[in-house]
């Protein structure tokens, strides 16, 4: 029996397929990154594929609707990243401090001898 898609099931799969390529471009050399997103990005083709397995799992978890449950997923992820991204913002401001303070230090001038001096007339 062929397997009929929707249009819309297309179209998704179709932008998972092009967002995974994209994950696999930019971390290169990140392994645990890539490998959470191509996760991410199979179960994301299971549930487009698999329309009622989100159905299913939120009858499981105690939630009404497939849909309700991916959107819960969704606001966790989203908090999540933002954590994340926060964190990582705070790191890079630390190292630019710390990598500006010692650009700084190593370029000062030494002032204290000339003003130590008396003027010369």
């Amino acid at each position: 029996m062929p397997i009929a898609f929707h249009p819309i099931q297309i179209i998704i799969l179709a932008a998972l397929v092009f967002a995974a390529g994209l994950v696999l471009l930019v971390l290169k050399n990140q392994l645990a990154g890539r490998v959470f997103f191509i996760c991410q990005f199979l179960l994301g083709c299971l549930f487009v594929l698999v329309p009622d397995l989100s159905s299913r799992l939120a009858a499981l978890l105690g939630v009404g609707r497939g849909t309700d449950l991916l959107l819960y997923f969704l606001i966790l992820y989203v908090y999540v990243s933002s954590l994340c991204l926060l964190a990582k913002f705070r790191r890079l401001e630390k190292t630019q401090t710390e990598i500006i303070r010692a650009i700084t230090l190593e370029n000062a001038v030494d002032n204290t001898a000339a003003a130590t001096a008396p003027p010369k007339k």
